[in-house]
C-alpha cells in the first residue's frame, strides 16, 4: 500500500518553443499540471479537457434514425463535422423551445380568435384590456364607466375586452396577456419552424454515418483538447513561459533529461507544509481493483495512507459473509472464467480481475465453511461435510447468537485496525494516543459482550473443555472487558486535543477537557458503526433462508405429477438467480458501505484528489 511521493517541478524556456515542450511533456505522461492563474481547480482538469467530440457523438447516437457507416473517407473531416453536428444541436433545441412557446401562445388566443393587439396610437390612445373573469364576477362590470364585451365564454370562465387608455380599476381579476402576433401569424411561424425542424433532423442523421469515425477520432481530439488546456495553465511573461506541476520521484531523470534536450530551466522541490498535491496510488495488480473502490467514496489526500490492501480483503470478506453459499461462488467463478479473456484485453480489467479472484475464493471458502451449497447442506461425513464450522451436530451458521457476535467481532477489530493507524500516522501528537485509545475501549466493550453470552458459550469448545471453571472464565473476561474500556476512555479523554499536555497558558488547561468530553461524545458512533456489522450477518441469513425457501419450493413442486419436473426446475433456477442478483447487490453495496463510511471515517478524515497526468492517450 503505496501514496507515490511526488515533487514540485517547474519549467521555465522561451515562448518560441513552448507547443513542442506541451508535446514533448504529453508523450512522457508524467506530470500534474497545475494552473498558475488558479482559474481551474484540480478537480475539474477533466471536465476541461474533454473535448467537444463526445457531445457530439452523444447528440448524434440518440438520433432515432441512422444511416449505415461511411465506407470512404474523402468528405470526412472531423473539425467540421463536429462543428456541424453541434451547431445542429444547439439549433435544434432553440427551434424545440420556440415551438413550444409557440404551441402555448397559440393554446391561449383560443378564446380570444384571430386578431393583432392594435398600437394604442391607432386608437386614439385607447388600448384593449383582456381579462378572464368568473361567470359570477361579471356582475361588477355593469354600470361601469368603460365600455366592454363578453367575447367569449367557457363553463366557468367569461373572456371579457375592456376598453380604457389605463388599467381599469375595479375589474376583478389581472389582465391576460398575449403574444403580439395573431393567430394566423403564429400558426405561420409555427409550420415554419416545423419545415426548419425537418432539414435539422435530415442533417443529423446524414451526420450518423460518421459516428464510427468520430468515435475513433474521440481520442486525438482528447489529445487536442489537453495542449488547449495545458496552455490556458502556463504563466507567459514576455518571451518567457513557465509550467508547473507535480511528479513522482522516479521520473525526475526522465524530466531532467527532457528539459537538457529542450534547453529549459529546472526546479524540483519538495512539497511544503501549505501545498496540496495531488494522489497517485500505485499497488500490484493483482491488488490494484480495490483501487477504484477506495476512490468510490473518496480519494486519500497525500499526506493520508493508502487503504487499497485494506479495502481488498475486507470487501472480498464482506461480500463473501453477504452472499453466504458456496454453489454462488461456483457459479460466480464460472462466470469470471468465462469473460478472463475480454478482462485481459485492458488495462482496467487486468486490475479489476485480481479483485475478482478474491471475491470469488472467498465467496467458495466461506461458503464450504458453513456448509450451504445453493442452499442445502452436504451429506454427512462427506469430505465438504467434514469441512463444515459446526457448533454441536449443526452449521455454526445456525447459531445465530454466535454468528451475531461474529460479525460484531469482525466490525470491531476493522474498527480497530481503523484508529491503530490513525495513530500510527499521528505519532509524535499526543492524538496518536487518543486513537489508541479508542482501539483499547473497543476491544474492551468485545470482551465485555463475550462474557456475557451464556446460552450457548461463544467458545462453546472451550467451554465444553473447563467445564464449571467457564464461568469463572466469564468473570474474569467481563472484569478485563471493564478494565479495558475505562483505559481506552481514559486515553481518549486525555488525549483527544493537539494541545500541548504540560502548557503554561490557562486556556489550554481549560480547553484540553473541553476537547475531551468533546471527543467522548463518538461514545455512541463507536456503538452504532460497531453494531452496523451485523447486516454481515443479516444479510447472510437472509441469503441462506431463501436458497432454502426456493428449494423447498421446487421439491414441493416437483411432486406434482406431469409438469411437476419442469415447474420445480423452473422454480429453482428462477429464485436461486433471484437470490444470486440479490446478493451481489448486497455484497456490493454494504460492502462498500463498511468500507467507505464506517471505517473511513475513523481512519481517512482528509480528502485528497486524484493525480491526473498530462499524457497522450491516442496511438497517432
Amino acid at each position: 500500500m503505496a501514496i507515490v511521493k511526488l515533487s514540485k517541478v517547474t519549467l521555465l524556456g522561451c515562448q518560441d518553443q513552448r507547443d513542442e515542450v506541451l508535446r514533448g511533456l504529453q508523450s512522457l505522461g508524467c506530470l500534474h499540471l497545475v494552473d498558475l492563474h488558479g482559474a481551474i481547480k484540480a478537480e475539474q482538469w477533466e471536465d476541461q479537457a474533454r473535448s467537444e467530440v463526445h457531445d457530439a457523438i452523444k447528440y448524434l447516437a440518440a438520433c432515432p434514425d441512422q444511416r449505415p457507416a461511411a465506407t470512404h473517407d474523402s468528405e470526412y473531416d472531423r473539425v467540421r463535422v463536429t462543428r456541424r453536428t453541434l451547431i445542429n444541436r444547439r439549433a435544434h433545441e432553440d427551434l424545440l423551445e420556440e415551438r413550444e412557446k409557440l404551441t402555448r401562445a397559440i393554446a391561449a388566443t383560443a378564446p380570444w380568435g384571430d386578431f393583432r393587439i392594435p398600437d394604442p396610437e391607432t386608437l386614439g390612445g385607447l388600448q384593449l384590456w383582456l381579462y378572464r373573469i368568473r361567470h359570477r364576477d361579471v356582475e361588477q362590470l355593469v354600470g361601469s364607466e368603460f365600455p366592454w364585451e363578453i367575447v367569449s365564454s367557457t363553463s366557468r370562465y367569461d373572456h371579457v375586452v375592456v376598453i380604457s387608455r389605463q388599467q381599469p380599476i375595479g375589474v376583478p381579476g389581472r389582465p391576460v396577456k398575449l403574444d403580439p402576433r395573431s393567430r394566423s401569424e403564429l400558426r405561420e411561424r409555427l409550420e415554419e419552424v416545423d419545415r426548419l425542424l425537418e432539414r435539422l433532423d435530415l442533417e443529423r442523421i446524414s451526420l450518423t454515418r460518421w459516428i464510427g469515425r468520430l468515435s475513433a477520432d474521440m481520442q486525438v481530439a482528447d489529445d487536442d483538447r489537453r495542449l488547449g488546456v495545458a496552455a490556458d495553465h502556463m504563466l507567459n511573461e514576455g518571451p518567457i513561459f513557465a509550467l508547473r506541476g507535480w511528479a513522482p520521484e522516479s521520473t525526475l531523470p526522465e524530466l531532467e533529461r527532457f528539459a537538457k534536450q529542450h534547453r529549459l530551466a529546472l526546479t524540483i522541490d519538495p512539497p511544503e507544509l501549505t501545498d496540496s498535491p495531488p494522489t497517485l496510488l500505485k499497488n500490484p495488480t493483482a491488488v490494484a481493483g480495490a483501487e477504484g473502490a477506495v476512490t468510490f467514496y473518496m480519494t486519500p489526500s497525500y499526506s493520508a495512507w493508502d487503504p487499497t490492501w485494506l479495502m481488498y480483503g475486507s470487501f472480498s470478506l464482506f461480500f463473501a459473509m453477504i452472499m453466504a453459499d458456496a454453489g454462488y461462488g461456483i457459479l460466480l467463478a464460472i462466470v469470471l472464467a468465462a469473460f478472463w479473456g475480454r478482462l485481459e484485453s485492458s488495462e482496467n480489467g487486468r486490475r479489476m480481475r485480481g479483485l475478482l479472484i478474491a471475491i470469488v475464493a472467498m465467496t467458495i471458502g466461506y461458503g464450504v465453511l458453513i456448509g450451504s451449497y445453493f442452499g442445502s447442506a452436504p451429506p454427512t461425513g462427506s469430505l465438504p461435510d467434514l469441512l463444515v464450522w459446526k457448533r454441536g451436530d449443526s452449521s455454526i451458521m445456525n447459531d445465530q447468537p454466535s454468528m451475531m457476535l461474529l460479525a460484531a467481532a469482525i466490525g470491531v477489530f476493522h474498527l480497530m485496525i481503523a484508529n491503530l493507524i490513525s495513530g500510527w500516522n499521528r505519532l509524535g501528537s499526543s492524538r496518536a494516543l487518543g486513537y489508541v485509545g479508542w482501539a483499547v475501549a473497543l476491544l474492551g466493550g468485545l470482551v465485555m459482550a463475550i462474557a456475557k453470552l451464556r446460552e450457548p458459550p461463544l467458545v462453546g469448545w472451550l467451554a465444553e473443555k473447563l467445564g464449571t471453571a467457564a464461568e469463572t472464565l466469564g468473570g474474569s473476561l467481563w472484569q478485563f472487558g471493564i478494565a479495558g474500556l475505562a483505559t481506552g476512555l481514559g486515553l481518549v479523554f486525555l488525549f483527544s486535543s493537539d494541545r500541548p499536555f504540560f502548557s503554561s497558558r490557562p486556556q489550554d488547561w481549560l480547553w484540553r477537557p473541553l476537547e475531551g468530553l468533546m471527543g467522548l461524545t463518538n461514545i455512541s458512533k463507536a456503538f452504532g458503526d460497531s453494531l452496523s456489522y451485523l447486516r454481515l450477518f443479516a444479510l447472510g441469513l437472509a441469503s441462506a433462508k431463501l436458497a432454502v425457501t426456493f428449494n423447498g419450493l421446487a421439491a414441493d413442486a416437483m411432486e406434482i405429477s406431469g409438469v411437476g419436473i419442469l415447474v420445480g426446475s423452473l422454480i429453482f433456477l428462477a429464485g436461486h438467480a433471484l437470490n444470486l442478483a440479490l446478493g451481489i447487490v448486497g455484497g456490493v453495496v454494504h460492502g462498500l458501505r463498511l468500507n467507505c463510511i464506517e471505517f473511513f471515517s475513523w481512519s481517512l478524515t482528509d480528502e485528497g484528489y486524484p493525480f491526473r497526468a498530462f499524457c497522450k492517450k491516442a496511438d497517432r
